[in-house]
């Protein structure tokens, strides 16, 4: 068969289109494919998809004849393009499922005939896929695009010896939505396509306004989801709020007004200096003693709340003489980044001192 640059042309051998760009020697013929990749390949392995016919091509001068293979070919053709473009979600109810479509192109033949192979996207989900022919361990890309819902996608033609020089085919999806959707994982799923498939009629769908028929293998399902018990889940909410304000009701009865006496917060501790709540009996102690016993005890709670990271540590040493106020104040000038001041008087009256730490 002659081949000119710009024909369009099929690998007899592999699922690849293309447009020959050059003519070369010893019978070869140098294609550009649909993805931009050239080949070199023998012209045997060839052959037209669109035919057009120049006079120097005709090898017998019968011009009427050569017209009507013309014609042939091209109603063909126009039959080929328009079996492969016959939409089948417009037979089909949304039923939130992605179908793999097989297509006979000779019922009559269901060992030898090649299959055409059409993505169906019959969910709310824009897809991401791709498709691989599985080969052991290895995968070899058959293709990889987007398909938006409610939408179909031709993927290929595959004769019945390419289909048993593979294990099937593994697809691989991600789904996406620009409206509000319920996230998905992405999912792989392995397909093998044998001919008695085509003798399982649970798999077969009648097409409107064609004889024939389409394999329908459903690879993702959303259909088969739970839907969950909405009224049960607010009944069971409301039963467990009504108990948890049982409870809350009968604490706050039992405690009364028990709960005003803890009006700190977790990280702040008041301390008492006062001698007689540091130990029972201060009889016979002088008041070096006393004012060394107090020191020792702020120098203690002190280091401690540094420890737990308390944010705020107040300590009640009283008026008195001063004596114990200056003592701390001289303490605390030993502990870089710490604020103090003079205690609220409206809850600790005139001798405390309140402390932030940082």
């Amino acid at each position: 068969m002659k081949f000119k640059p710009g024909d369009r042309v099929r690998f007899l051998n592999d699922n690849i289109d293309g447009t020959v760009s050059r003519i070369l020697a010893n019978e070869r013929v140098e294609v550009n494919d649909n993805h931009g990749f050239l080949h070199v390949v023998p012209a045997s392995d060839l052959v037209h998809i669109d035919f057009s016919f120049d006079k120097e091509d005709l090898n017998v001068p019968d011009l009427n004849k050569t017209q009507g293979i013309q014609n042939e070919t091209s109603a063909q053709n126009s039959l080929a393009h328009a079996h492969q473009e016959l939409p089948i979600l417009a037979t089909m109810e949304n039923d939130e499922t992605i179908y793999a479509a097989i297509r006979l192109h000779n019922e009559k033949a269901l060992l030898t005939s090649d299959i055409d192979m059409i993505l169906v996207n019959n969910t709310i989900y824009t897809i991401a896929y791709s498709i691989s022919r599985q080969i052991g361990n290895l995968r070899q890309g058959v293709g990889a695009s987007l398909l938006a819902a409610r939408n179909e996608k031709f993927i290929g033609v595959f004769s019945q010896d390419e289909l048993h020089r593979f294990n099937g085919f593994e697809f691989q999806f991600l789904f996406y939505s620009e409206n509000e959707f319920k996230p998905r994982p992405p999912a792989i799923k392995q397909l093998i396509v044998t001919p008695s498939d085509f003798l399982n009629p649970d798999y077969h769908m009648k097409l409107q306004g064609r004889a024939g028929e389409v394999l329908l293998m459903p690879l993702i399902s959303f259909s088969d989801e739970p839907v969950p018990d909405i009224s049960g889940l607010i009944e069971r909410y409301r039963a467990v709020q009504s108990e948890e304000e049982k409870r809350s009701r009968e604490a706050s009865a039992k405690h009364g007004k028990k709960r005003e006496k803890f009006v700190l917060l977790s990280r702040e501790k008041v301390v008492d200096l006062h001698i007689e709540e540091l130990v029972k009996d201060s009889n016979g102690m002088s008041n070096g003693q006393i004012i060394a016993m107090q020191i020792n005890h702020f120098t203690k709670e002190l280091d401690t709340a540094i420890i737990h990271k308390l944010h705020k540590i107040t300590f009640i040493h009283g008026v008195g003489e001063g004596i114990l106020k200056n003592a701390i104040r001289e303490e605390l000038k030993k502990y870089p980044g710490l604020r103090w001041q003079e205690a609220p008087q409206e809850k600790f009256g005139y001798g405390a001192t309140e402390i932030e730490l940082f």
